[in-house]
């Protein structure tokens, strides 16, 4: 892993004070510093490296953890609910939450006129999860992840509700300024009994992505949810 530039004695400081508030014994600073530096503040500053390639870690580590929590707490739920749940609380949601119950925007490096916006709160938490696993592997990583993240599993399966991915779709659009969704019925297949809608959800008069169910309202849910999990995945 490309080692990061020499961190000077008052970012060490302030690294302490975050390590305190998340009461983690975290041996590399400049792990942590990585975590915590946005693409665009390394392109200004020579011998940076930014978090991307730990949040892919860190969001594979997030999902096992909260998978293999949920299928040992919750052994009534099929596959259908667990995903469910689990969708929630690795949502950017939820990453910006518990990186906000640490303060975490305060420490995010980020270029000059770059806003610490919601999704690189969410993303630098992700990383920071990764930093944690290759400083000292699975026990702290599992233990925090169980603590901050899996806490209210219950409350969310008791949710009939769930996540609501066309509210969450929207804010992640709106926030970009990329405008409103659109969602549009492409093909209704089966007897008009028990139709099959394909809902196409549109962003800037682009389509994005697509889904299917048995009613409008849940083929859209799909479509929203596939247009987050694309969307996260562009640069923020």
């Amino acid at each position: 892993m490309k080692e990061t530039a020499k961190i000077s004695a008052e970012r060490q400081e302030l690294l302490g004070e975050l390590l305190s508030s998340l009461g983690l014994p975290i041996s590399s600073l400049g792990l942590l510093e990585q975590a915590l530096t946005h693409s665009s503040f390394a392109a200004e500053n020579d011998g940076l490296v930014d978090f991307e390639r730990l949040e892919f870690f860190g969001d594979s580590v997030l999902k096992f953890v909260v998978s293999e929590y949920l299928f040992k707490h919750f052994a009534e739920l099929d596959e259908g609910e667990l995903t469910e749940i689990r969708a929630v609380l690795v949502s950017d949601r939820t990453l910006e939450k518990v990186g906000r119950s640490f303060e975490l925007e305060r420490y995010i490096l980020v270029g000059r006129g770059v806003a610490v916006r919601e999704s690189i709160v969410a993303r630098s938490m992700e990383a920071l999860l990764g930093a944690i696993y290759f400083d000292s592997q699975f026990q702290y990583v599992s233990h925090f992840i169980v603590e901050h993240f899996c806490a209210s599993a219950l409350e969310i399966s008791r949710d009939s509700v769930k996540e609501n991915y066309k509210a969450q779709l929207q804010q992640l659009t709106q926030g970009r300024a990329q405008g409103t969704p659109i969602y549009s019925v492409q093909d209704v297949q089966g007897p008009p009994h028990d139709p099959l809608f394909n809902v196409a959800v549109l962003v800037g008069n682009k389509i994005i992505a697509d889904g299917s169910g048995r009613s409008k309202k849940t083929a859209e849910q799909a479509a929203a949810r596939a247009a987050v999990e694309k969307l996260k995945d562009e640069p923020g």
